[in-house]
């Protein structure tokens, strides 16, 4: 498995843990409102840096395809979020589109 898929399972971890550990920590007690905020933007904001790593990594190389294929994925998710779609679809959406350009580009 590559690093990138440890990145992905990493930040799916965080962000179910975030959004299902947290209220239950909670014990049915009303979530302070800047927590509730907090949990509603931390799955954006994994994807965004789950975005970045993969665009720029280390080493600095990015060929042409590899950005231009996950650009079409985020702008996918992007669409699909536009769309009234839960994050959730979003997220499924743009690993398709990324990973199906990817297959047929090479």
């Amino acid at each position: 498995m590559t690093y990138q898929w440890w990145i992905v399972l990493a930040l799916g971890a965080t962000a179910l843990t975030l959004r299902v550990a947290v209220p239950l920590a909670a014990g049915g007690r009303e979530l302070p409102t800047w927590l509730r905020n907090a949990l509603t933007c931390a799955t954006p904001a994994l994807i965004a840096g789950l975005v970045v790593t993969l665009l720029w990594p280390a080493s600095g190389v990015v060929s042409s395809t590899r950005t231009l294929t996950a650009l079409a994925g985020v702008a996918a998710g992007v669409a699909l979020l536009a769309g009234k779609r839960s994050i959730l679809t979003a997220m499924v959406g743009a690993a398709v589109v990324t990973a199906l350009l990817r297959l047929v580009l090479g």
